[in-house]
């Protein structure tokens, strides 16, 4: 099997014009024989705009609650890009990070990727799946949930 994986930062998903180009980017690469992994960032100046937001309700929010907050975006865009993907006729699943098997030093804002389980990445690939991954995000060892 051989995997493409390819990260697309928050302009690329930008708009829904640029979502539709990965998503059509993403089927090509499939038809061309790769099992393909999309990794997104949030749309555009999201992740300004939750901390501006942030900021209005709390001064110094635990960066628990920050990181939690952030990460919202690139599900938004994980959804979208699959919903894109899908749109073109093909199977496509999102993942948040944790749901990826990514596993972080649990430093929240500032994580550092200890580990990956690609068991369940793997078995979705072998389904035939472009499988769409949220970025910015994974489980930390002591999370139980």
């Amino acid at each position: 099997m051989k995997i493409l994986v390819e990260k697309f930062g928050g302009t690329s998903v930008g708009s829904i014009n640029r979502i539709k180009a990965i998503a059509q980017k993403a089927v090509a690469a499939q038809e061309r024989g790769y099992s393909e992994v999309v990794v997104v960032s949030a749309m555009g100046n999201t992740t300004d705009d939750l901390l501006a937001i942030a900021g209005q309700i709390a001064t110094k929010p635990r960066h628990r609650e920050l990181g939690m907050l952030l990460s919202t975006g690139e599900v938004v865009s994980c959804s979208l890009v699959a919903m894109a993907i899908q749109a073109l006729g093909k199977k496509a699943t999102s993942l948040t990070g944790a749901q990826c098997g990514i596993t972080t030093n649990g430093i929240h804002t500032d994580a550092k990727i200890e580990n990956i389980d690609t068991t369940y990445l793997k078995k979705l690939l072998a389904q035939g799946e472009i499988v769409v991954v949220a970025g910015y995000q994974g489980k930390s060892r002591s999370c139980r949930n």
